[in-house]
């Protein structure tokens, strides 16, 4: 049994979905708690958000806009990571915000490209990538 995404861990707090010139614009927010269940251990004596969970709060974000933009059935399939870099560290207590910009490809129609900045709440970048998406629909039982 596959799994889409890290149910029922929920990586963002909030979302704000806007329309831009090229795409949409898509903004998430994750407040980092230090009893979240996924950093216990990760590591010992140095609690840090981990990168794959930056990735997956990206991720969960664009989902609700693939929702949004194509409606109840829409899914965002991470089809690639074209680059990807940490820069600083996430701590509990720390406010994730992301700020992703999307642009949907004309010569393939079910492709997106985001290209995404991560923000800790003092301002300091800690992570920016550039994903490639495929937007799929499913129905009520998860097939395509």
């Amino acid at each position: 049994m596959s799994r889409r995404f890290a149910a029922p861990l929920t990586a963002v707090d909030t979302v704000d979905i806007a329309d831009a010139p090229a795409g949409a614009r898509v903004e998430a927010v994750k407040r980092i708690a230090g009893e979240d269940p996924y950093l216990v251990g990760h590591y010992p004596d140095f609690t840090i958000y981990p990168g794959v969970f930056t990735l997956e709060s990206v991720h969960q974000a664009i989902r609700h806009w693939a929702t949004e933009r194509h409606g109840p059935g829409a899914v965002a399939e991470l089809a690639a990571i074209t680059s990807i870099s940490f820069a600083a560290p996430l701590l509990p207590g720390d406010t994730l915000r992301i700020g992703c910009d999307l642009t949907e490809r004309d010569d393939t129609p079910a492709t997106v490209r985001a290209k995404v900045r991560c923000h800790r709440g003092d301002g300091a970048l800690s992570a920016r990538m550039t994903l490639e998406l495929r937007i799929d629909r499913r129905d009520g039982d998860g097939h395509a």
